[in-house]
């Protein structure tokens, strides 16, 4: 059985979340998901498509604000509140490690024990401004750890984000933490803000989008061995307005303004006619990235790249949910389908 359909048989199982355990041996894990643990290897996995949860000993994330948790515990008392403006990074669905919380990490470290990379805790928002623009010093290596997501980033940041993994891995390369020829899992969930500013930069075009996404993952691979990448599809942000647009008391401007900052999240949802270019231009970044997954076919027993569809109905849900629904619909969509992505 794969690494993913292992995952996915986790998720179906009734879970109860208690404080860290230590369900045998004396193993420490951070989310005790009540199920006995793999029987040791006797020798190494045979190849990428070989895995189980417990050779992965390294992962790590490359995305915007989604894999960054930007506000995924919601409002934190009233508007006026620096917690507001925190990435809750420990509780992404694909690279947190917060004790308690249903990750993706939590679920390898189950069985791995000894998992390096997950993220934890929250800090200030880590933006990326325009195209190219992420100021420097915003990581905070012992909360991001390995998740080199930011809020804002677009695709042609995804180049600023491999620089941060690198230099990191490198670090804890010399310490011996991990080693190079370690297992690792790696997540890019990238592409909503492409899409929000597809009207006005040409850059984040579908064409030039899929372009920097496989520039990234040929980036990892001329880099790492042992690796796993993932892709996750993108979701309809253009709906996140629909859904909003009859609850006008649901975004207020700031008091003494007409400032309302939520406008200025995507700028090409606020017309009927880049609405439509949303819409009619949003299947091709799919595709684009289903493309970049087709060049990487070929067997090869160090490295793969997969895709995963994120079919979330953002219309589905209420408003007061959606960047919550939309941290937990990703965690299940993306466990649900990755069942028949590798073999």
């Amino acid at each position: 059985m794969s690494l993913l359909a292992y995952l996915y048989t986790l998720f179906l199982i009734p879970i109860v979340i208690t404080v860290p355990v230590t369900p045998s041996n004396n193993i420490t894990v951070p989310l005790d998901i009540g199920c006995p643990f793999l029987k040791p290897r006797t020798t190494p996995a045979k190849s990428v498509h070989d895995l189980r949860p417990d050779d992965i000993k390294i992962i790590a994330g490359l995305g915007d604000s989604v894999m960054a948790a930007f506000a995924a515990k919601g409002i934190q008392g009233q508007f006026i509140n620096i917690k507001n403006l925190y990435e809750n990074r420990g509780v992404s669905f694909s690279i947190g490690g917060d004790p308690n919380t249903i990750t993706m990490p939590n679920l390898i470290n189950y069985y791995s024990h000894d998992l390096f990379g997950a993220s934890v805790g929250d800090h200030l928002i880590s933006i990326c401004f325009g195209n190219e623009i992420c100021p420097k010093g915003q990581y905070r290596d012992d909360i991001d750890v390995l998740n080199a997501a930011q809020s804002g980033a677009r695709s042609l940041n995804l180049d600023h984000q491999t620089t941060y993994l690198f230099d990191r891995l490198d670090e804890e390369y010399k310490i011996g933490r991990v080693k190079p020829t370690d297992w690792k899992l790696i997540t890019i969930f990238i592409g909503s803000n492409d899409i929000c500013h597809s009207c006005t930069e040409p850059t984040s075009l579908p064409l030039p989008f899929g372009a920097n996404v496989w520039s990234t993952v040929e980036t990892l691979r001329k880099s790492m061995t042992n690796t796993l990448v993932q892709i996750i599809g993108l979701m309809r942000v253009q709906d996140i307005v629909i859904s909003t647009s009859n609850y006008t008391n649901y975004c207020q401007p700031i008091k003494g303004s007409s400032f309302i900052g939520h406008d200025h999240e995507c700028e090409c949802s606020h017309s009927a006619d880049n609405l439509t270019i949303m819409d009619q231009n949003f299947p091709a970044y799919n595709q684009a990235l289903q493309q970049v997954v087709a060049h990487y076919k070929e067997p090869n027993d160090t490295f793969a790249v997969i895709y995963q569809p994120l079919l979330v109905d953002i219309m589905s849900f209420p408003i007061q949910a959606i960047r919550y629904k939309e941290e937990r619909h990703a965690f299940s969509s993306f466990i649900e389908n990755a069942v028949s992505s590798i073999k």
